[in-house]
């Protein structure tokens, strides 16, 4: 069974992933109506914040951290993941939103945030503990480009961002772990980087092997379709804000917009547009939702050509109009 990823912090923490220029949680109250007040823009969680703001004993330089949710502290509004996380719970339970999907994590469950990802409205039952690791994205991408099917992982994880591991295979991540920690703290050693990177190759294929079984589909199966699918979707996450033509993407990646639409269904069981609208729909529902940018400017940050237009795609792919969403 899966749920999706991301117990990531703790609220006993030690140290804050608030706000850089004055190092404590920033939380606003209205007086008027005692709800919390939605800040201008989300700041991000990076690597070099972690290492800032938080007491962590393991790392390589701003490319990795190993830590245990009890060195961090939770922060109080949503933040946008600007680094990849992974973590393994084993004590304590939580409540937190990905997006706008309210998700839960108990002992057992193996956490993922990709990069642009929200976090937030997170509610600690109790403390958690667990090794988390933040993972910069050049580091992670270098690390894995020849690990197939990387991008499937994530695409999974998106829906089933919190996965139940089974009793081995959570001694098999516990393992992965340690081992990590011993290398990450051996300074003496001359290829450290890359023998953390091998590790982390490593545990990736094994996670991949995990979803691979949930969805009773193994992800290498499909070969060139699958390459040109994981193509697709990471220009998609770079690139989705400004430019939303499905030819702009089969010209990058050298294939023609018939090749991108087949290749893409066949790897993902979606249309290459449809990719396009689940990520622009989900944007402007955080930046409604977690901002107080005017519907005019989302328009703007994400190139529609006019508020109107925004609000015609919004009504058709959310069922309301972007202010119903917001009052909401």
């Amino acid at each position: 069974m899966c749920r999706l990823p991301c117990h990531l912090f703790k609220t006993y923490a030690k140290a804050s992933l608030a706000s850089p220029d004055t190092g404590t949680r920033r939380r606003y109250i209205t007086r008027q109506t005692g709800k919390d007040m939605i800040i201008k823009d989300m700041e991000p969680v990076t690597i070099a914040r972690v290492l800032d703001r938080c007491n962590v004993c393991h790392h390589i330089g701003e490319d990795f951290i190993l830590t245990d949710f009890s060195d961090i502290t939770l922060p109080a509004e949503n933040r946008r993941m600007g680094c990849i996380f992974v973590g393994l719970c084993s004590q304590g339970a939580a409540r937190y939103t990905v997006g706008t999907t309210e998700r839960a994590i108990r002992p057992g469950d193996i956490v993922i945030l990709a990069e642009g990802e929200v976090l937030g409205n997170i509610n600690v039952a109790d403390p958690l503990s667990g090794d988390v690791i933040f993972i910069s994205h050049d580091f992670f991408y270098d690390v894995i480009r020849d690990v197939r099917d990387v991008t499937n992982l994530f695409v999974f994880a998106r829906e089933h961002p919190v996965i139940s591991l089974a009793p081995h295979e959570t001694e098999v991540f516990s393992e992965y772990l340690d081992v990590l920690r011993r290398r990450v703290d051996d300074t003496t050693h001359l290829f450290r980087r890359q023998v953390t990177g091998t590790l982390i190759a490593s545990m990736i294929y094994d996670l991949c092997n995990i979803t691979a079984k949930i969805t009773d589909s193994p992800m290498s199966a499909q070969g060139k379709a699958q390459e040109i699918f994981e193509k697709y979707i990471r220009l998609v996450e770079l690139n989705f804000r400004r430019e939303r033509r499905v030819s702009w993407y089969s010209e990058r990646i050298g294939v023609s917009s018939k090749t991108l639409l087949e290749m893409v269904k066949r790897a993902s069981r979606r249309t290459p547009n449809e990719w396009l609208d689940i990520y622009t729909s989900l944007e402007i529902r955080l930046l409604l939702r977690n901002t107080t940018k005017t519907i005019k400017e989302i328009a703007s940050d994400l190139h529609f050509s006019n508020q109107s237009s925004l609000g015609k795609f919004f009504r058709e792919h959310v069922g309301m109009s972007p202010k119903e969403y917001r009052k909401g």
